[in-house]
């Protein structure tokens, strides 16, 4: 059950019921479960999934998402490598106070960024996994349509 609450208001939902994908949306069934009082809410246009395919389309299914990243660097010995890696979070997560929010736990780090921090880890010549504070399954609101 997908809780409203969970959804940053920057997230946009999709209240086209026509939509041959919306039976397994995870836009769509968002919307459904906005509570009355919800006024306003940035969607998608109903008219952008024509032809059965829609480029906002996010299967509504858990998926592992990662809170804090305070033990990141735990596999990382290397002061130089840690810098490094730490820069080029910085530089992908937009900003040092982005990346503390980050690092804090204040955001979500959904499947896709996990996996461009693996990848760097790996092209950093890193073995270990980047380690997370904590490790869920959940619906994944952090990606954006921008």
């Amino acid at each position: 059950m997908i809780n409203f609450n969970d959804i940053p208001d920057w997230w946009a939902l999709c209240p086209n019921d026509d939509c041959p994908l919306a039976g397994d949306c995870l836009r769509r069934q968002a919307c459904k479960e906005a509570p009355a009082d919800v006024t306003r809410w940035m969607c998608v246009m109903p008219g952008v999934a024509r032809g059965g395919a829609c480029p906002y389309y996010q299967k509504a299914e858990p998926v592992r998402m990662a809170r804090g990243m305070n033990r990141i660097y735990e596999g990382v010995s290397d002061p130089r490598v840690r810098s490094k890696l730490r820069q080029a979070l910085i530089v992908r997560l937009g900003s040092n106070g982005s990346y503390y929010r980050y690092k804090d736990g204040e955001r979500l780090i959904g499947p896709e960024l996990q996996q461009w921090i693996a990848d760097l880890f790996r092209s950093n010549g890193v073995d270990a996994q980047p380690q997370y504070d904590e490790v869920f399954e959940a619906y994944d609101f952090t990606k954006t349509i921008g």
